[in-house]
């Protein structure tokens, strides 16, 4: 597991980690909150947290990625939630 990890190579975490981790959150959360605008901004106050507490302002543009990954993401989970009730009355 060195391979990801953010001592021995962040560009790993950066690159695969965290944005499938971005990416099946957004949906679940957005599955249990059906709410697109409290799931993209959870994952944006968080990064924005993050990119200033554990890593640096570089982050930021990775803090902009990932919250359009977490769109994407909510998107996913609205066409999951259409086509689950279109098929469950």
């Amino acid at each position: 597991m060195e391979l990801f990890s953010i001592n021995h190579n962040p560009f790993g975490m950066v690159l695969v980690i965290l944005p499938l981790f971005t990416f099946i959150a957004s949906i679940v959360v957005n599955i249990i909150l059906k709410n697109k605008l409290i799931v993209v901004s959870l994952v944006s106050v968080i990064y924005l947290i993050a990119t200033f507490t554990i890593f640096n302002s570089s982050f930021l543009i990775w803090c902009l990625v990932y919250t359009i990954i977490s769109l994407i993401g909510t998107y996913v989970a609205d066409g999951i939630i259409h086509l689950w009730s279109k098929h469950h009355w």
